[in-house]
Parts: C-alpha cells; sequence; structure tokens
C-alpha cells in the first residue's frame, strides 16, 4: 500500500492534458498544445520535454529533469494512460501566455493486486493553468499552477460504493500555512460490508516519501476524521485515504481496495507590513497625509 501511495504522489505531480491525436489550428500556442497533448498520450517523452523550457519549474518546485523522471515512472506504471481535456482557454500579452485547462485521467495499473488479483482503475481530475513564455518564435512552457487535483485507485467491487455515493473523501482545497484543518471519509454501505481505513498527508516531494505512517482503524460508524496541521514551509501537501472493503460477518472476504488522494495548496503565512516599508509617491515623498501627522 505504500507504494501505491507513492504513485499517487507521481501522479499528483504530473497533471497535463492530452486528446489522442493532435488537430490543426491556426493560433501557434493552440497548435502547440495539441501537439503536446498528442506526444503526451502517445508516451513519447523525448518529443514531450522539448516543449518545455529549461528553466521549467512546477507550483511544488520540480524542476524540468524531475518531472520528466515522474511522467516516465507514471507512464510505466500505468502503461495505457490517457489524458482527455475537458476544457481549454487561452490568453497571451506579448511574449507570454496562459492556458487554463480541465483535465481528465485514466488507465490500468501495470501489476495485479495480490490480495484481489486485480488490476487498478486509475480515474484523476485536474483543474489549474500553464505558463508558456516565447523564445524566438517558440513557445516553451514555463511553469504551472494547479488549483484542484483529485485522484482515485480502485481495485474490485470498491468502484461501485464509489459510483453509488456510499463513499465520499472530503479535504478543503487550500489551507493557510501552519492552521490546523481536517480530512474526512463518510461511509453508507450495507450491514455485511467493513470499511478498514486511513487517512494521512504529506508534503508534495520530489522524490515522493516512502515512510509515510499508515494507521489503519475500523469504521464502525459511518464517518473517520484526521485533523491535520498544515507546514510552515509553505509547500503544498496531498491529503490521501486508503480503504479496505470486506464482505461477510462470520467469515469476510476481501471485496475491494479504494485509494484516493486530494491535493491541499497551502497558502504563503502573512507577513507584516510596517509603516516604514509604504511605499512612496512616484516623487520619492511621503503622502501628504502622513506628512501632516509628522509636523503634528
Amino acid at each position: 500500500m505504500r507504494a501505491k501511495k507513492i504513485l499517487l504522489a507521481l501522479l499528483l505531480v504530473v497533471m497535463s492534458s492530452a486528446p489522442s491525436f493532435a488537430k490543426e489550428y491556426d493560433d501557434p500556442i493552440e497548435q502547440l498544445f495539441e501537439n503536446i497533448y498528442a506526444a503526451w498520450n502517445e508516451h513519447d517523452i523525448d518529443k514531450l520535454f522539448s516543449y518545455y523550457s529549461n528553466n521549467f519549474v512546477t507550483s511544488d518546485g520540480i524542476d524540468k529533469t524531475g518531472y520528466r523522471e515522474l511522467t516516465e515512472k507514471l507512464w510505466d506504471n500505468y502503461p495505457d494512460i490517457q489524458l482527455k481535456n475537458q476544457k481549454r482557454t487561452l490568453r497571451s500579452q506579448d511574449q507570454y501566455a496562459t492556458i487554463s485547462v480541465i483535465d481528465l485521467f485514466y488507465g490500468t495499473s501495470k501489476e495485479e493486486n495480490e490480495q484481489i488479483k486485480k488490476k487498478g482503475e486509475l480515474n484523476a481530475i485536474s483543474q489549474g493553468q500553464i505558463f508558456l513564455k516565447k523564445y524566438g518564435q517558440n513557445w516553451k512552457i514555463e511553469s504551472d499552477k494547479i488549483h484542484f487535483e483529485l485522484v482515485t485507485v480502485y481495485y474490485g467491487n470498491a468502484k461501485e460504493y464509489l459510483d453509488n455515493h456510499q463513499i465520499y473523501f472530503g479535504a478543503p482545497e487550500q489551507v493557510k500555512a501552519a492552521e490546523q484543518y481536517t480530512a474526512s471519509l463518510y461511509f453508507i454501505l450495507p450491514e455485511n460490508v467493513q470499511a478498514t481505513a486511513t487517512i494521512n498527508h504529506e508534503i508534495i516531494n520530489n522524490p515522493p516519501k516512502e515512510d509515510i505512517e499508515e494507521s489503519f482503524q475500523s469504521a464502525s460508524e459511518t464517518k473517520l476524521e484526521r485533523l491535520f496541521a498544515a507546514n510552515s514551509l509553505n509547500r503544498n501537501e496531498l491529503v490521501s485515504a486508503t480503504i479496505v472493503l470486506s464482505k461477510g460477518i462470520i467469515e469476510p472476504k476481501l471485496e475491494g481496495l479504494l485509494y484516493i488522494s486530494k491535493r491541499v495548496n497551502v497558502l504563503a503565512q502573512a507577513q507584516e507590513v510596517k509603516a516604514d516599508n509604504i511605499a512612496t509617491n512616484a516623487f520619492g515623498e511621503e503622502p501628504a497625509e502622513e506628512e501632516d501627522k509628522a509636523k503634528e
């Protein structure tokens, strides 16, 4: 299960979008993105990263080299993973451009789960912005900003309960640095189905942490909550839940596994602004109001 959390962390820092083929556009930026999307779905790593600037860094602080390695690992663990763009809007000025996107991911894991004897099915949604800069005649991706990400990987019959809204996972999309927040799991399951679950959080890193502590609890009631304190480093976090589903009262049988991850964007701590640091006017003078107070 630790390996699965690492894969979810990989996905959360490799969110992009891609239709299955490149269309033809008159706008060079739109055409660039169609080419990028096609390369993503073809799993052509060299072609894909030829569209990224050497200065590229994600909003999680991962550079081009690290991002490429994470993309390769994701493709290796989900060999058929594809992306579908749901919505895309563009704005540009001079040598800068911003693309706002909503994307869907879907794919099947390379390995079967040893207990369920089935492969995992992945579904994910991402919403955010991608920033570009023009170098000569060529546009390159400089950075990104992800506003929302939700990833689910399910094995066995877990999808049935998720689709029927019998399992729900909630966590805030953003919190202030060092502020406390709650992540919650809700269950509405048949009497003969038992859920054992854990909720954890971690800072999004490259490479992802491998020593995530897990403490499973029996969800005897309809709700499981954990209280976390956001980090004070202004780094974004990943909140994840692992749910094990068993069916039967006398001899419970493992029926499904479900992994859910959600991004929590951490806002920078507020900085105190002193009067001495207030900007002066265009002539380098203090505002008249301040001068009058000084005279008094």
